[in-house]
Formats: structure tokens, C-alpha cells, sequence
């Protein structure tokens, strides 16, 4: 449990990193699809300044995580060059999903994607629900509870097939939907994520897959 401190400092840092959006997260962001308004409605922002246990993230891209009542209770980080790891958080966070206010919708279906910005394309550009799990490792199984009132719940895994053969997000989609009553799961074509659909394909075909 966060203290009231910790997250005083996490909006403020949120805030911050917001507010210290540059050209070349923009323009990172814009690549993807995400206008600079979308980045707002969401408070992505551009690592600056951070908070101590934030220090090696400088200038990454800043990806805060908030609750229903609108606490900032952690960050994910994306960095912006071919460098590894591609993404980073705070040692010991406890894991939460992206976009949770997504779950107090009124719609009949939500999505359950892999990854944040997925999250974003959707919800954001798409205007379909939808929350992001932060990594196929993540899904926590009291978080099934979150989505009872559903009429059908998508999960969309990233379809990226390794070199060993092995499929995370097609594992991830199956763990998710063998936890959940109303789970249908959304194949992808090969090698593509939502965001990669997105660019490719348009949010008319986005909606397609959800109907």
C-alpha cells in the first residue's frame, strides 16, 4: 500500500514528465499513431527530473499508471532508441493494469491487450474500452474479478512467434481467457500488435475485430 506521500510524489513526478513532453517522444509517439493531444488525455509524457527511484530513466518515455479515482500508484517506461531493455519500471512495483477506468465503462465488451499503448490505440483513437497488462507475465488472477459485469471480454495477445517457436502473447491470451467466464480471444495476423494493426490497417478494421 502506497503512503499519501508516495503518491503526492508519483502525481507530481507524472505531472512533471507530462509537462516535459518533448520533440522527440512526440515525435516517437506520433509514429505510432498517438497525436500529442491523445498523449495528453493519457499524461505520457518524457521522463525529467525523476524522482529517485525513477534515476536511469532520464528522457524515456513516461507511461504513468492511475486508478479509477484518479492516484497515480506507479510508471512504466519506454525508452526511445534500438537500445535494451526496450521497457522499464521501478524495482518491486506491484503490478496493476493500464487504463483501469476503462472497466467502469457502461459498454457491453472491453478489450484486455498486451502492453500500454496498445491500450491507448484503443480506447484513445478507437473508442473501444480497454485496458493494457503491463507484459504477458503480469496478469494477476483477482484482476478477472474487475471485468463479471461484461457482457464479452477481448484479449488480444501480441502474435509474435520467437525463435525457439515459442508464441508469449498467444500464451498470455489463453492464461487470461482460461480465467475469465465471458473471455473470447483475438488472434492478430503474424507479427503484429494492435499498434502495428492500427498503423496498418485503420480503425475501421480495429472496430472489425470487436464486433
Amino acid at each position: 500500500m502506497l503512503s499519501q506521500e508516495q503518491l503526492k510524489l508519483y502525481l507530481q513526478a507524472a505531472s512533471r514528465y507530462q509537462e516535459g513532453l518533448n520533440v522527440e517522444t512526440a515525435t516517437f509517439l506520433k509514429e505510432r499513431g498517438i497525436s500529442k493531444e491523445i498523449a495528453e488525455s493519457f499524461t505520457l509524457g518524457t521522463v525529467t527530473d525523476p524522482i529517485p527511484e525513477h534515476q536511469g530513466y532520464e528522457g524515456w518515455l513516461s507511461i504513468p499508471y492511475f486508478t479509477a479515482l484518479g492516484m497515480c500508484v506507479g510508471f512504466k517506461f519506454r525508452r526511445l532508441d534500438d537500445g535494451k531493455p526496450k521497457y522499464g519500471s521501478p524495482l518491486g512495483q506491484k503490478a496493476h493494469l493500464y487504463n483501469v477506468t476503462d472497466v467502469m465503462s457502461d459498454s457491453g465488451t472491453i478489450v484486455v491487450c498486451e502492453g500500454e499503448l496498445d491500450a491507448v490505440i484503443l480506447s484513445g483513437i478507437c473508442n473501444i474500452p480497454a485496458v493494457g497488462v503491463p507484459g504477458v507475465t503480469a496478469w494477476k488472477p483477482h484482476f478477472a474479478r474487475l471485468f463479471t459485469g461484461f457482457d464479452t471480454v477481448f484479449i488480444v495477445g501480441d502474435n509474435d512467434v520467437k525463435e525457439d517457436g515459442a508464441n508469449p502473447g498467444a500464451e498470455f491470451a489463453k492464461r487470461v481467457a482460461g480465467e475469465l467466464t465471458n473471455g473470447q480471444i483475438i488472434q492478430l495476423p503474424a507479427g503484429l500488435d494492435i499498434n502495428d494493426y492500427y498503423l496498418q490497417e485503420g480503425p475501421d478494421a480495429i472496430s472489425r475485430l470487436f464486433k
